[in-house]
C-alpha cells in the first residue's frame, strides 16, 4: 500500500523538533513517490483542519488539533514504566449510549479505545486488565484527553465470573504478540547491521518505513502482564525499537543537512 502524503507529513512533524519548510516536504515526499502537487493540497488541507499551523510563512508544525495525540502516541518510549503488577482486575468502558449511526465518531472512537489498550467484550463494552498505573483515574485522564467522548462511563471490574474472565483474556493472541516481537526484533537487527553501507536517501526511505509501522505496533500494543503475554520478549523489541530510533533520527538529520546544503 502506498504512503498516504497526510500520514508521512504528520509523523514528520511528530518527530521533529522545529518546524518544517514546504520545499522539505516536498523533497522528502519525492524520495516516496508522492508529487509535489499531492503534497501542497495535503499541507494545505492539514492547515484548513487545524492539524498543522504555520508559524512563519512557509514553515509548519502541529497543530492544536494534533497535539494532544501526538504527544500520547510519541510517549511509547516509556510504556513499560507506565505499567504495574496485575491483580486481576480490569478496567471498562462502557460507550453504548453513544450510538454507532456516526460511523466517522465510531470508527474514532475504536481508535482510541485501542490505543489505549482496550479490546470489545461486548458491543458497547471495551476492557483491557487494570495493570496500569494510576488504574481508572489516569486511563479516565488519558482518554477524554485524546478525544474519547466525556459521555463514556470508565470504571474498575473486580467480579467477572469465571467464563466472562476467560473470554476478557482470549481477546488477545499471546501467540501472535510474541511472535510480532519476535520478527520485528530480527528485521530491526538485521537492518541496522547494513544501514552504514546505504546513501542516505535510500536509508532514510527505509528507516523510516521500517520505524514507522513498527512503532505504530508499540502505541497499540496493549501492553498486556505477564499473566497474558512474555514482557520480557516485549522489553526487548521495545530496547531495540528505541535504538532503531536513535540511528532513524541520526539518519534523518543527515537528511536535512544535505537538504539544506543543496539549497
Amino acid at each position: 500500500m502506498a504512503l498516504k502524503p497526510k500520514h508521512l507529513i504528520l509523523n514528520l512533524l511528530l518527530e521533529s523538533d522545529n518546524p518544517i519548510s514546504s520545499q522539505v516536504f516536498i523533497r522528502i515526499c519525492q524520495l516516496f513517490d508522492i508529487t509535489e502537487n499531492s503534497a501542497r493540497v495535503t499541507l494545505a488541507r492539514l492547515s484548513s483542519d487545524g492539524m498543522v499551523e504555520a508559524p512563519e510563512r512557509g514553515l509548519y508544525r502541529l497543530g492544536p488539533r494534533a497535539r494532544n495525540l501526538a504527544a500520547d502516541l510519541a510517549s511509547w518510549r516509556e510504556l513499560e514504566s507506565k505499567l504495574c503488577d496485575w491483580d486481576g482486575s480490569w478496567i471498562g468502558v462502557y460507550q453504548a449510549m453513544l450510538g454507532r449511526s456516526d460511523r466517522t465518531a465510531l470508527r474514532r472512537r475504536e481508535r482510541l479505545l485501542q490505543l489505549a489498550g482496550f479490546s470489545a467484550l461486548e458491543q458497547g463494552l471495551a476492557v483491557r486488565p487494570n495493570n496500569v498505573r494510576g488504574g481508572v483515574a489516569g486511563l479516565r485522564k488519558r482518554l477524554l484527553g485524546i478525544g474519547l467522548e466525556e459521555e463514556a462511563i470508565i470504571f474498575r471490574i473486580d467480579d467477572l465470573d469465571e467464563a466472562s474472565h476467560q473470554r476478557a483474556v482470549s481477546l488477545w493472541d499471546r501467540k501472535d504478540l510474541e511472535e510480532h516481537y519476535r520478527d520485528a526484533q530480527a528485521i530491526m537487527e538485521n537492518w541496522m547491521a547494513k544501514a552504514e553501507g546505504l546513501d542516505t536517501e535510500t536509508a532514510a526511505r527505509e528507516c523510516f518505513l521500517i520505524g514507522d509501522e513498527y512503532i505504530r505496533c508499540i502505541a497499540y500494543d496493549p501492553m498486556l502482564p505477564m499473566e497474558m503475554v512474555d514482557t520480557r520478549l516485549r522489553q526487548r523489541y521495545l530496547e531495540t525499537l528505541i535504538r532503531f530510533d536513535q540511528l532513524g533520527k541520526s539518519i534523518w538529520q543527515n537528511l536535512y543537512r544535505e537538504f539544506a546544503q543543496a539549497g
